[in-house]
């Protein structure tokens, strides 16, 4: 059973490795207030080095959640201080689909994913003096069969190009979207019942 998150953290500076307000609102959601401190951790890492693309997010995570964390601790108490980071990307079969460059890569991407499947990795690390914990969670999404023309109407509204993939869920692009296996908040980029099991086990049971 989770414990109130509220309750675990209230002493806690609780920090996002993120610029997103997106993951700062979910946050929100679980009761705990989260400053946004964007990484400046370079984002170069090669897919290819790792086993799997659980590897490689989680990889990504930790680069930003150490480097925003080795920032910060002198600044703070280290016992009062949590990092949380995550990174999201979207696949398909062996191929990475980053933020599109412009509106034409992203009608491109659209139309690559449109009737099929893909899916999205989030992974999430935690970094606190009594530890650190990293995980990933998957979920598939499954598009409709689209037109050019709605390909197109949703390019113009301009949401896809802040979105890996070209589409957000929980925008306009939702009515892209005839499915999704999995966790929804995977996809919104922050996991949030993994995320407060992975709280439980930090700060009520002893690390190994």
């Amino acid at each position: 059973m989770l414990a109130p998150i509220k309750h675990l953290l209230p002493s806690k500076r609780i920090i996002l490795a993120s610029g997103s307000p997106r993951r700062q609102e979910l946050v929100k959601s679980l009761g705990l207030n989260a400053e946004l401190c964007p990484s400046t951790f370079e984002e170069n890492l090669n897919a290819a080095d790792f086993k799997d693309f659980s590897q490689f997010i989680v990889a990504t995570a930790l680069g930003k959640a150490d480097e925003v964390y080795e920032r910060l601790k002198s600044d703070d108490n280290q016992e009062n201080l949590l990092v949380i980071a995550a990174d999201t990307m979207v696949t398909m079969g062996p191929e990475i689909y980053g933020k599109p460059k412009d509106s034409n890569e992203a009608f491109k991407m659209l139309t690559s994913l449109a009737g099929k499947c893909n899916r999205v990795f989030t992974g999430v690390v935690l970094k606190h003096s009594k530890g650190v914990r990293s995980f990933t969670e998957t979920a598939d999404i499954y598009f409709g069969h689209l037109t050019n023309e709605q390909i197109q109407a949703y390019v113009d509204s301009g949401e896809p190009l802040d979105k890996a993939g070209g589409y957000g869920v929980q925008g306009a692009g939702g009515a892209l979207i005839s499915r999704i296996d999995g966790d929804y908040y995977c996809v919104m980029g922050l996991p949030l019942h993994r995320l407060c099991c992975e709280l439980n086990k930090l700060f009520l049971e002893d690390i190994a």
